[in-house]
This record gives C-alpha cells, structure tokens and sequence, in this order.
C-alpha cells in the first residue's frame, strides 16, 4: 500500500457511519511486520484508529507468518470457508497479483455482511511490481466499478502518487510522461440491506 492511499482510506473511514461496524477483514494483509515496520502508516492511519473503536480486525493473506489470522489462497476461497461475513472488508492493491481479479471481486463481495462496506484499491497507472507476480492488471475507475456491479459507490477517488523518495527532475518527467503519474482507483462501497 503507499502512503496516500492509506491517508485517502483514513479520511473515507472517518466521514463514514461505522456504528455498526464490529470485524473488519483485510484481504492481502501481509505480515504484521509491513503492516507496523516497513509501511507503519498502514497501521497508523487505517488499522490502529478501528481498533481504538474496538473494532475487531482479521487478517487475510496466503503466506502464514505474524500477524495473520486466516490464511488462504485467495483465487480458492468461498465465504463458506472462512465461515463468517464481515462489516468491512477492504481490499488493497491486491488484483493486479491474481490471475483471476473478478472471482476475487466475487468472494469479496460475497464475504461482506448485508449492510456492510468493502473497500478496494487497485493500481490505474504504476510500474511493474512482482509479489510474487504482476499481471500488469491496471483498470480504468469505470472498469473496476463493473466488477462490483449491485454494490453502492460511497466514494470514488483516483489517486496521484508521488514518490517522495525522487527530487524534483524526477516529478517533472512524470509530469511531462503521463504513463509515468501512478494513479490508484479507490473504491468505498456499501452492499445493500435487504
């Protein structure tokens, strides 16, 4: 995840009603070590504020290490096996490393509770990155929003990320390169009552 995603989710969770929100699942968690060490903002800006509202947080990935709670491959995982529904589940920067992104849109959307909200994010513009694969899947807004068809948009935003690593020779070729502005699609939706 990079930093202004994880603001740009800080902010999305704060306007939203999480009243009834009591166990949140994230979906290609990793280790408890990124999540606090390498990218400490992760937690510092999504995880830690749910947890000040005792928000119970499970997390899902498919390497089993620290910090994960349930693991499974996520392109062979039903809502059956995991055997419970979440009030939020979210999502991040996950489906460009899966050969199969709408079965994993699928299972998301089937492992959120009626009433409840998943969040997803995904690369529109951004380099090649292996973990352990990239299918370089980098959809349009209008492109993810069909793969969560019957879900209501809260709130859609794309992105701009700056490598704040670089100077400034570096944000200039970008700007004069656009398929060198990374942009992340972000989703906030809610699945209906019925």
């Amino acid at each position: 995840m990079l930093e202004e995603e994880s603001i740009w989710i800080k902010e999305v969770l704060e306007k939203a009603d999480l009243s009834n929100v009591r166990e949140v699942l994230d979906v290609g968690s990793s280790t408890k070590e990124v999540r606090t060490q390498t990218q400490p903002y992760i937690d510092e800006n999504i995880f830690n504020p749910l947890r000040k509202c005792n928000i119970s947080i499970y997390y899902l990935d498919k390497k089993k290490s620290e910090g994960v709670d349930l693991v499974y491959d996520i392109e062979n995982v039903s809502a059956d096996m995991i055997g419970k529904k979440f009030d939020l589940v979210i999502c991040c920067n996950l489906l460009e490393h899966v050969l199969k992104p709408n079965k994993v849109a699928s299972f998301l959307m089937d492992v959120v509770e009626r009433g409840g909200y998943l969040l997803v994010t995904v690369p529109q513009t951004y380099r090649y990155h292996p973990d352990p694969i990239d299918t370089m899947f980098r959809p349009s807004m209008d492109e993810l929003i069909s793969m969560f068809a019957g879900l209501e948009i809260i709130r859609k935003a794309t992105i701009r990320i700056r490598d704040r690593k670089k100077y400034k020779l570096t944000e200039l070729i970008r700007y004069l390169i656009p398929f060198l502005n990374w942009k992340v699609n972000c989703l906030f939706m809610r699945k209906e009552m019925l």
